[in-house]
């Protein structure tokens, strides 16, 4: 099961209270949801020791209980997100805000767990181009498998969702 100690302050916060992803912080998110959104800082930022950058990344995945993802989710944020960053991962850690990726990827994965395949698509193909939004639905789609069978249970975005079928 995930252990992840750290438990939003207040409470998870309602996602549909948001009207996207401004003045959300990653301290209202719950364990799984900022477990990923570290995962996707920590992947698409630049290392100064990529293979150390590489085993931590897997380590953490290790202790998550996901260690069969790791490389899965490698392959995701590399489709969705492209080059990494020229920032430090510290400087991509630090920041409390949820930028439009990491909210899509965190829909995109709910919506993979409830079912929710069209909306899912969508979500991911907002992202990146048709030919690699397949890719990475596929990805994303064992690493939702993988969550859930540990017990990690991703929200949904309800504003992100209209958005997507309008």
């Amino acid at each position: 099961n995930m252990t992840f100690g750290a438990s939003p302050g207040m409470g998870p916060v309602r996602l549909d209270a948001l009207t996207g992803c401004e003045g959300l912080s990653v301290c209202d998110l719950t364990g799984a949801e900022r477990f990923l959104v570290w995962a996707m800082r920590w992947e698409s930022a630049v290392h100064d020791d990529p293979d150390f950058a590489r085993d931590c990344l897997q380590e953490s995945f290790d202790r998550a209980g996901l260690s069969t993802a790791s490389s899965i989710f490698r392959s995701y944020v590399a489709i969705v997100h492209g080059a990494p960053l020229p920032s430090s991962p510290a400087s991509r850690l630090g920041c409390w805000r949820i930028n439009a990726m990491e909210a899509s990827t965190l829909h995109a994965i709910a919506c993979l767990q409830a079912g929710l395949f069209g909306d899912a698509w969508r979500t991911v193909s907002s992202l990146c181009t048709r030919a690699c939004a397949t890719r990475a639905l596929l990805a994303l789609g064992e690493l939702a498998e993988e969550l859930t069978l540990i017990g990690g249970h991703i929200r949904p975005w309800p504003a992100l969702q209209r958005a997507n079928r309008r």
